[in-house]
């Protein structure tokens, strides 16, 4: 059995463990912090920090088939780059592409000398949309309406004209000369600008295209998800974040049967192939509910980092439920099916089955 070494017990590490489990993998988790949220769904946690036992990761790494820092941690991100040479297996991160992609306004810089379709920078006219300039985080991100508001902006932040239209998420995974390319997904944000919901669509042409050209010109070696608005004017680049995503990758397996992790082993294993573009296969749908007041509540994915646990409460044919355990209860569904009306079947059988745990 093969075994992988995460760096992070948060939603990158869920992820990640989550897709390692429909492949056999056993999964060993590294982590400071004595319960890490993700400690229930991998096979074994190490409490402790790899920047003082840097000996202790070295060892690991001699029973592991491959690293995976799942963390946005400068420091940590910094220090494994300088460790690399002494580890004993492959560390699955582009630090080059992770360094243009951390920082929005480095990103546009790249996105402009690759002619890269992307929202305009510091408008004339409203409405603006305003988002913080480095990592993944949607903190902070709003959509301003007059121009007055834009006086209590903090400099640092990113002023971009408002884009309207669904936003979309593509990954790429490559080895630095070969570049394989997901299924495009629906990513449902909620008022605070983040992710509550993935579904499946089918991918389009133009966005592949533009998601090659993003992975090639970085001569990316691992993974990678580009981020986009489907505009009335056009596709809309916002932003690529190279390294493993959350949520979207479980939506991909489900709908066309690829798994995003075996892809990225593959990237060191000589097993990267240009591949042709995925069709939608089962319907998919992915979504974290929040039970509050006897009610259930859309939240986007994040409000999920300031639970104390995260496990699988239910698992069946088409249909698996998550709990996390925290001031408030949040359930993550997974549900699909052959069709629409299947996979929605699913979630009313989901739904069920939270509302009776939330009377006990």
């Amino acid at each position: 059995m093969k075994t992988i070494c995460l760096i992070g017990g948060k939603l990158q590490g869920f992820e990640v463990a989550y897709l390692a489990r429909k492949s056999g993998i056993q999964v060993h988790l590294i982590d400071r912090k004595n319960k890490p949220l993700i400690r229930n769904s991998v096979d074994k946690h190490f409490c402790f920090d790899i920047t003082e036992r840097p000996e202790r990761l070295i060892e690991l790494s001699r029973h592991s088939d491959a690293i995976i820092p799942t963390n946005e941690n400068l420091d940590t991100l910094l220090f494994l780059k300088k460790i690399e040479p002494e580890l004993r297996c492959p560390l699955l991160f582009d630090f080059t592409a992770y360094h243009t992609s951390m920082d929005k306004k480095r990103s546009r810089k790249y996105f402009k000398s690759i002619d890269i379709p992307i929202p305009s920078e510091n408008p004339k006219n409203p409405p603006y949309f305003v988002k913080p300039p480095c990592m993944s985080s949607s903190k902070g991100a709003r959509i301003i309406d007059n121009e007055s508001e834009l006086a209590d902006i903090d400099d640092s932040m990113v002023v971009e004209e408002y884009v309207p239209g669904p936003v979309v998420s593509l990954e790429v995974v490559g080895d630095g000369n070969n570049f394989m390319i997901g299924q495009q997904t629906q990513v449902h944000i909620d008022q605070g600008h983040d992710c509550h919901r993935v579904t499946p669509m089918e991918t389009d042409v133009n966005f592949r295209e533009i998601t090659h050209r993003l992975a090639s010109n970085l001569s990316l070696k691992g993974i990678m998800d580009v981020e986009a608005i489907l505009s009335p004017e056009g596709i809309r680049v916002i932003e690529i974040d190279a390294r493993f995503p959350s949520q979207t990758p479980t939506v991909v397996y489900h709908s066309s049967g690829v798994n995003l992790l075996e892809w990225l082993m593959g990237t060191f294993a000589g097993k990267i192939r240009e591949n042709k573009l995925l069709p939608v296969g089962k319907q998919c749908n992915y979504e974290h509910l929040m039970a509050s007041d006897g009610k259930l509540i859309p939240v986007g994915e994040h409000v999920l980092s300031g639970g104390d646990d995260y496990r699988q409460f239910h698992e069946s044919k088409g249909l698996e439920i998550f709990k996390c355990k925290g001031k408030k209860p949040i359930y993550t569904l997974i549900s699909s099916g052959t069709t629409w009306h299947e996979m929605f079947d699913k979630r009313k059988k989901a739904i069920q089955l939270i509302k009776s745990d939330m009377k006990q």
